[in-house]
């Protein structure tokens, strides 16, 4: 029974080692998490472990959120709403960038909250669809968090949450369903994007994503699609790696 213990207790060891390994090597030329731009009034990222989710106030009290997190217990997002005197009840919406665990943990703690997502992501949303990267047929093939989207959002579309108005985009390829959010001149780009220690907009991480090759083209077509209204977008915000300034980074994908 000891050399049972002894063998799992390495076998962890090993497998947290080999883990760690590779989120290093996947993210150790990516800009730190904290060193995005700020946000804009009434805006702040909340730091979730290794997953950014961004608090925005809404008005009259109510605050919505891009993305839920990595903790289930959602104790960073309630610490940061009591600093704003809120709780739970206080999130109107939830804008989910993507349906993988690390952004979606917290969603059952806000029950009053509209929860809005791409409609290609309603399907893995669910548990009803399979992620498709390599790094989930290690981890779990489906969403361990399963949830409904209350508003499917089509690319494009424009929904207003209080005093935000908030436009949807989609940039499949990290997940079929992956979105992107502007509102108040940010552009919440999730795991749609990285961004390199130099600044540089990068593609999804391939060994998360479904197919980096076509979020790559996600990207590109939302930077056309975004060029007239470019003096819109002060800052690109990503989920792991902080933000940069301007559209012309995002522009710039797949070019370096």
């Amino acid at each position: 029974m000891k050399r049972f213990f002894i063998i799992a207790a390495i076998s962890v060891a090993v497998l947290v080692a080999v883990l760690g390994g590779l989120f290093w090597y996947l993210f150790g030329g990516l800009q730190s998490q904290s060193a995005g731009l700020a946000l804009g009034p009434g805006a702040e990222p909340v730091y979730d472990g290794f997953s950014s989710v961004f608090m925005l106030d809404a008005g009259n009290g109510s605050v919505a959120l891009i993305d839920a997190g990595n903790d289930s217990s959602g104790a960073a997002i309630l610490a940061a709403l009591q600093k704003r005197n809120a709780g739970p009840d206080n999130v109107a919406a939830i804008f989910i960038t993507h349906a993988h665990p690390d952004h979606d943990a917290a969603i059952a703690l806000f029950p009053k909250a509209t929860v809005y997502a791409m409609k290609g992501e309603v399907a893995v949303a669910q548990g009803k669809e399979e992620y498709q990267s390599t790094f989930s047929r290690m981890t779990g093939r489906v969403n361990p968090h399963p949830f409904e989207v209350g508003h499917p959002l089509e690319d494009g579309e424009k929904v207003t949450v209080g005093n935000l108005e908030v436009t949807g985009f989609a940039v499949p390829g990290h997940t079929p369903g992956s979105g992107a959010y502007l509102t108040q001149g940010v552009l919440y780009l999730g795991d749609a994007a990285v961004i390199s220690s130099d600044g540089k907009v990068l593609g999804p991480v391939g060994a998360f994503s479904n197919d980096a090759a076509q979020g790559l083209v996600s990207l590109r077509h939302l930077a056309e699609e975004l060029q007239p209204r470019a003096g819109e977008v002060k800052v690109l915000a990503t989920a792991h790696s902080g933000g940069v300034a301007g559209l012309a980074p995002l522009a710039a994908v797949g070019q370096q």
